[in-house]
């Protein structure tokens, strides 16, 4: 794991001495912020439901932009070349690179702390659905940086990235609503269960279900796996 940990540290370093991640980081924290007071300052029982939802909307956005730099700038610059020349594997790139978005997504998590912390302070709300619900947005956080990384292992330009990520995402979304308008039926029920947003409302309920957290691990490893072959096949061409 030592290469691995070589790759997430030189692209922290990338990442911190760039602007792009800052303005994401306040424009993530700027609207989940406004979310936040919008729903404890409606005259229900506190709770995080509202705003976790707001949040993995974000990320729809988000994740795009956090890994789109990762391969496909590399590509831009021709050190992506330079890169495969070092006795790394295919896997431990990706991972290195995949670990260093994952670590400042959870930087952006940690700084919302102060919700859950507000409604504690003021009010008496269920620890459960707000445990579980931090739970679930770290396992479709991780998931739609798993696909960013099989965008940005697809494109040859950032611009290009965000753009393969982003349909990915959409058009996943675009399947959970279908499924729902279909009203029933195993088909329905498949295209419901493809985006990952209905096992996020599950843990956002309070609910642990193993089949929903099955799902995002499988859902992270065989996208990561995608990654790691296409990888390996643009080594060779």
């Amino acid at each position: 794991m030592a290469n691995v940990s070589t790759i997430m540290r030189k692209e922290l370093k990338s990442y911190l001495i760039s602007p792009v991640f800052y303005f994401m980081a306040f424009f993530f924290l700027i609207l989940s912020g406004a979310s936040f007071y919008f729903m404890a300052s409606r005259p229900f029982p506190p709770e995080l439901r509202g705003t976790f939802v707001i949040m993995m909307n974000l990320l729809i956005f988000l994740c795009p932009l956090l890994t789109m730099h990762l391969f496909a700038d590399e590509r831009r610059t021709g050190t992506v070349e330079l890169l495969m020349t070092y006795p790394l594997r295919d896997w431990e790139v990706v991972l290195g690179k995949y670990l260093a978005s994952f670590f400042l997504f959870l930087v952006m998590i940690l700084c919302t702390i102060e919700f859950p912390v507000f409604l504690f302070a003021y009010g008496s709300p269920d620890a459960g659905p707000i445990l579980t619900g931090y739970l679930g947005f770290l396992l479709i956080g991780a998931s739609f940086l798993a696909v960013g990384m099989l965008g940005t292992s697809l494109a040859k330009s950032q611009m290009l990235a965000s753009g393969i990520s982003f349909s990915i995402l959409i058009g996943l979304m675009i399947f959970g609503y279908a499924g729902r308008l279909l009203g029933g039926g195993r088909f329905s029920h498949v295209l419901e269960y493809l985006p990952g947003t209905a096992h996020f409302e599950n843990f956002a309920r309070g609910l642990i279900d193993t089949r929903d957290i099955i799902f995002f691990v499988t859902f992270i490893f065989f996208t990561l796996f995608t990654a790691i072959r296409v990888v390996e096949i643009k080594r060779w061409k």
